[in-house]
């Protein structure tokens, strides 16, 4: 090969290469610059939505607890009021007891029934319990008098008001 081919051959993939390296530098950087904005752009969405729903998550285990919820104390508004299963209830929480009057009130599709208890017991301790468990027993009630105790021989005297909600019947 001749000087004169082999510098037409050294020129040609000079220009060939210079051709690619413009067409790479002006066509390809600014496609890259933004495929590396939309990288970017997408990351933060990607973040903010990785954020929303753990949000959504918890809102919605908040909402299904809630559901839960309102479906017992639908359930224990349909029920009615027994006051031998109620007798059967307080039993275990006191030593001894009696419900002196039984009143009820009804508004528009609502019925509350109005029980006063005296009851003894040996510590507070047991009458909290009695509290905590009424609120999963089967109707919705309500403690609705302060509460003091008072000594006795045989323990703890106290006396209190009970509201018991249910639908009307």
């Amino acid at each position: 090969m001749s000087k004169f081919a082999s510098f037409v051959l050294v020129m040609f993939i000079f220009l060939l290469m210079s051709v690619v390296v413009s067409f790479g530098f002006f066509v390809f950087t600014p496609k890259i610059k933004a495929q590396r904005q939309l990288n970017i752009t997408l990351e933060q969405q990607q973040e903010k939505l990785e954020v929303a729903e753990k949000r959504f998550d918890e809102k919605y285990k908040q909402l299904q607890q809630l559901q839960e919820e309102e479906k017992n104390v639908d359930l224990a508004l349909k029920k009615r009021f027994d006051e031998r299963r109620f007798e059967h209830f307080i039993a275990k929480y006191f030593k001894r007891y009696s419900l002196r009057s039984i009143t009820t009130e009804k508004e528009a599709g609502r019925q509350t029934d109005i029980v006063e208890i005296t009851a003894i017991t040996m510590s507070p301790l047991s009458f909290y319990r009695f509290v905590d468990q009424l609120n999963q027993f089967d109707w919705a009630a309500e403690v609705v008098s302060t509460q003091q105790f008072r000594s006795t021989k045989e323990g703890l005297e106290t006396h209190f008001m009970l509201k018991v909600y249910t639908r009307k019947h």
